[in-house]
C-alpha cells in the first residue's frame, strides 16, 4: 500500500526524503505547503522542483478527505461539510466563523461506539472505524482551503475535537494530529487554541492534557451514576468517581480551567436539585460549566429545558462562584449541532 505523506510526522517525512537523496530542508518546505497554506496539489508547489515532485508520484500518495457536499446556516453563518473517505466513506465538519475566530469542529472517527442516548451518530450510524492523521489534519486542510477560496476566512484560528467520535478511544492519531497542530513547522497553533473533548474515558486522559496542555472539555451532562449510566452507556465502564479522581491529576495553569458539557434536558437533568448534585460532584475541581440546550434529533424523544430552567440552573451555580456560559450550538438548521451530526444533506 502506498504510503501517505499526510500520515508522517515531521521526523518520518523528513526520513523519507533523505531515502530519496533529497535535502532535509525539503520536509519543511512540504510541510509548509500542507499545513500553513493548506496545499495538497504538487502542481500549486511553486518551490518544489519538477525532480522532487515525480520522485514523490512515484513512491508516495497525498490523499485528504473530499469535501462532497456543503450546508450553510441562514441563521448563523455556519457550515457544515460532508467529506469523503480513500475508502468512500462519509464523515461530518463544522466551521464556525464568530467575530474574531473562525472554528472547526472535526471528526476523529466515522461513526461512534458510544451509543449515547441523545446523540445522533451512535445512535444512528454506529462505529464503522478510526479516522487516520491524515483524515484528522485533512478535514482542516481542506475546509480552510475552502474557506479562503469562497473569502469565508483566510484561516482557522480554533479547532476542537468534538465531531463524530470519542478522541480518546482514537488517542494514537489524535496524539499525531495534536503535535502537528502545535508545530510551528505546521499549523502553528497556541495550546489555547485546541480543544479536546471526551465523554469520559480516563485511560491516559490526565497524561494526555498534562504533555500537551490543549484545553479539556469533559461531555458530562447528568451528576449521578444511576442517570448518566442511563443515558450514556460509557459510564458503566468509567463511572463519575473514577473520571473525578482523573480529572484531578491535571495540572491546570492559573487563568485554565476544565470545561463541564451539560446538556440540559426538560424534566430529567435541569432542575435545582441537580444543580445542587452537580456542585457536590465538581466541589474539588476548577471548572467552567458550558450549558448546552438540547439539540433534536430524531431516535431521542426528549426536549430541550425551559429557557426558565436554563436560566434558573445557571444563575444557581454563578451563585456559588461557579463560571458559566450558555452555549447556543451553531449550526441547528442543518443538522450541524452538538449530537446532529448523522451525514445528513441538507
Amino acid at each position: 500500500m502506498t504510503k501517505n505523506l499526510l500520515n508522517m510526522s515531521l521526523e518520518e517525512l523528513e526520513s523519507a526524503l533523505l531515502s530519496l537523496k533529497e535535502q532535509k530542508y525539503r520536509t519543511k518546505q512540504l510541510y509548509t505547503w500542507f499545513y500553513q497554506k493548506h496545499v495538497t496539489d504538487l502542481n500549486q508547489m511553486s518551490n518544489i522542483s519538477v525532480s522532487l515532485k515525480e520522485k514523490i508520484l512515484q513512491n508516495f500518495e497525498i490523499k485528504i478527505p473530499e469535501i462532497t457536499d456543503i450546508s450553510r446556516s441562514l441563521k448563523d453563518n455556519s457550515y457544515k461539510f460532508l467529506l469523503k473517505t480513500h475508502d468512500n466513506k462519509l464523515i461530518e465538519s463544522i466551521l464556525m466563523p464568530v467575530k474574531d475566530r473562525v472554528t472547526i469542529c472535526v471528526s476523529c472517527m466515522i461513526g461512534c461506539p458510544l451509543k449515547c442516548k441523545f446523540c445522533a451518530t451512535g445512535s444512528q450510524i454506529g462505529f464503522i472505524r478510526k479516522l487516520d492523521q491524515s483524515e484528522i489534519l485533512g478535514q482542516i486542510i481542506a475546509i480552510n482551503h475552502y474557506a479562503k477560496e469562497n473569502n469565508i476566512a483566510q484561516n482557522i484560528s480554533n479547532v476542537v475535537f468534538m465531531g463524530m467520535g470519542e478522541p480518546l478511544l482514537n488517542l494514537e492519531n489524535i496524539e499525531k494530529s495534536v503535535k502537528i497542530l502545535l508545530d510551528p513547522n505546521g499549523f502553528g497553533l497556541s495550546r489555547s487554541k485546541i480543544t479536546l473533548s471526551t465523554a469520559g474515558i480516563t485511560d491516559k486522559l490526565s497524561d494526555f492534557i498534562n504533555k500537551y496542555r490543549i484545553k479539556l472539555a469533559v461531555s458530562l451532562h447528568f451528576s449521578t451514576d444511576e442517570q448518566r449510566s442511563k443515558f450514556m452507556p460509557i459510564n458503566i465502564k468509567y463511572p463519575l468517581k473514577k473520571l473525578i479522581e482523573e480529572l484531578k491529576k491535571i495540572v491546570l495553569a492559573k487563568r485554565d480551567y476544565i470545561t463541564i458539557e451539560y446538556l440540559l434536558l426538560k424534566d430529567i437533568n435541569d432542575s435545582l436539585d441537580n444543580a445542587k448534585q452537580l456542585i457536590r460532584l465538581l466541589d474539588s475541581l476548577k471548572i467552567k460549566v458550558n450549558l448546552i440546550p438540547y439539540n433534536p434529533t430524531k431516535d431521542f424523544p426528549a426536549t430541550s429545558a425551559s429557557e426558565e430552567s436554563i436560566n434558573n440552573f445557571a444563575k444557581f451555580l454563578r451563585s456559588k462562584n461557579i463560571m458559566v456560559t450558555v452555549r447556543r450550538s451553531l449550526g441547528q438548521d442543518i443538522e450541524g449541532a452538538c449530537g446532529q451530526f448523522a451525514l445528513k444533506k441538507n
